[in-house]
């Protein structure tokens, strides 16, 4: 019967473990100094050697011929195959209460044939809270001839009154080069073909599992009737190759939406795992995002440098990170899901959005910017003689300014400020509409500084720009009701004035109390243009 890989090169003896010299070394002195633990408990990750290091110390212990730390595999102990002084328990399926009250009622047998019995629990952290107190009394003081193993992948699920009772050896992932290493001896020992890029490979998708990555070499054997390349490992994992991924990123960048839908759907008919397939994606922009920073880290991976130099190229690290965000999100939210593949199309989707929505956004800025220079140069050159377009009562208005600015001041709400502040941002959405652009961009030309429940502060760097808003409150408040669904009262104030309003205020030099306005807004104006015009402004904004 044929007998998989995993099992027959299991490891014999602690030399033979791979990539975890700390606990080696921790066990073998403890045996040599006879200094051994009641009670251990080994955690990590899966196929990193737990229960064989657990079944290796265990035997080490009852040797009655130990040399150089190896069992000796001729005294009696090692030669029983199902030696009763070593107990193998999971606790997956023997997770109650009376499996561990019959284990305290046989901790007392002393041994059949070693100086201990030790118990190897795997998996421990499946008890439950009932057989976790029935093993502390035993766990707490047990004969003498008694060693408990703890074996899990999650010791946070195990309580602190078992774990101070253990001597904790945690085990780490094993090295790529150690399972690349054990891979190649395999092979070896077993006449496998198998091409170097391929073992890469397969060590770097068991992240870190040793038992992975033999289980992986083992389907490899069975999938390919030949020599054992890369692309045979991508078909029996579920991945691509990074040729492939290459030509996905690069199709993003090109935003040929159409063509990164067909690939996927090619994927989905070869089998393809999307959730390993995102994390593959990831992972490649990683190695894009490091070659950008540090192009010598890749140095003795020199098959995939000229792929990471093509394409780092082409995209720029503030895009890399934020489309590694967006794909980790989806990450997240595929392995909750039974249609990865809908939510990495949406993800596709979100960034070549993100990217044709940041170039619309920087050419109108740029276009923007330009306007606004040759604008503030007319204007400062004509400033003292320009009038405003529709005349305004200057006197009522610096009245209704201090009042507003009293009453806002005087029912400050700091929250208020920054709720508003996030919903103002829409406004970017309406520089582009003609019905709608002058008054958005006055608004956010300025900034919010104060906001009550009522009144809003905007503070402009100059007074001309003040001005600007103060003579367009109307429009600007129907703007802003759209925006915000309610209506406030708003005023604004350049900015060496709000220094001195934003001072008084903390220094608590001025009293602010809420007061009526007691001034009409059609008084301030001179004469009906701008009344007229608000009027239109108001009737087309609240029709559409």
């Amino acid at each position: 019967m044929y007998q998989a890989l995993y099992r027959k090169y299991r490891p014999k003896t602690l030399e033979e473990v791979g990539g975890q010299e700390t606990i080696v070394k921790i066990l073998n002195n403890s045996i040599q100094n006879k200094k051994i633990n009641h009670a251990y408990l080994f955690t990590g990750p899966r196929g990193t050697g737990k229960t064989s290091v657990a079944k290796i110390f265990a035997q080490m212990v009852n040797c009655e011929n130990l040399e150089d730390n190896k069992p000796c595999g001729k005294c009696i102990s090692c030669t029983q195959k199902n030696n009763s002084d070593i107990i193998e328990i999971d606790a997956a399926s023997n997770n109650g209460v009376d499996e561990i009250r019959e284990l305290r009622n046989k901790v007392n047998l002393v041994p059949s044939y070693g100086k201990y019995k030790v118990y190897i629990i795997d998996e421990v952290h499946m008890l439950t809270t009932g057989a976790f107190n029935a093993l502390l009394k035993t766990l707490e003081e047990p004969p003498k001839h008694i060693i408990f193993i703890l074996a899990t992948t999650d010791p946070h699920k195990i309580p602190a009154t078992i774990l101070s009772r253990c001597q904790r050896l945690d085990f780490k992932k094993i090295s790529e080069q150690s399972i690349i290493n054990k891979l190649k001896l395999i092979a070896k020992e077993e006449k496998i073909k198998i091409e170097e890029e391929a073992l890469i490979e397969i060590a770097r998708l068991s992240d870190g599992g040793m038992r992975d990555s033999i289980g992986m070499l083992d389907q490899a054997i069975s999938y390919t009737e030949g020599k054992i390349i890369v692309k045979d490992i991508h078909s029996i994992n579920g991945t691509i190759t990074t040729q492939d991924l290459k030509e996905l990123i690069s199709l993003l960048q090109e935003k040929e939406i159409e063509k990164i839908f067909k690939k996927l759907d090619f994927y989905n008919e070869c089998g393809k795992n999307f959730v390993k397939l995102t994390e593959e994606i990831i992972f490649f922009m990683r190695n894009i995002l490091i070659f950008k920073e540090a192009p010598e880290y890749f140095k003795e991976n020199s098959s995939n440098i000229k792929i990471y130099k093509e394409i780092s190229e082409k995209i720029k690290i503030k895009e890399i990170i934020k489309d590694i965000e967006i794909f980790s999100k989806s990450l997240n939210e595929m392995r909750l899901t039974n249609n990865p593949k809908l939510l990495l199309e949406i993800a596709m989707i979100k960034i070549i959005d993100k990217e044709e929505k940041h170039q619309e956004e920087k050419i109108y800025k740029e276009e923007k910017k330009k306007q606004k220079i040759s604008q503030e140069i007319k204007e400062d050159v004509k400033d003292e003689e320009k009038q405003p377009e529709h005349p305004i009562n200057q006197e009522k208005l610096n009245k209704l300014k201090e009042i507003r600015i009293n009453n806002t001041l005087a029912k400050f709400n700091k929250k208020e400020v920054n709720a508003i502040k996030e919903k103002i941002e829409i406004l970017n959405n309406y520089l582009l509409n003609s019905d709608y652009s002058k008054y958005a961009s006055i608004i956010l030309d300025g900034i919010l500084k104060a906001a009550s429940d009522e009144y809003l502060i905007f503070v402009y760097k100059n007074e001309r720009l003040a001005n600007l808003f103060n003579e367009n409150i109307l429009n600007i408040e129907a703007t802003l009701k759209q925006i915000l669904a309610k209506k406030y009262k708003v005023v604004a104030t350049d900015k060496e004035s709000w220094e001195i309003i934003k001072n008084d205020f903390n220094s608590r030099k001025k009293a602010y109390k809420y007061t009526e306005e007691d001034i009409k807004i059609e008084e301030i104006y001179k004469n009906k243009a701008t009344l007229n015009e608000f009027d239109e402004f108001k009737e087309m904004i609240e029709y559409k």
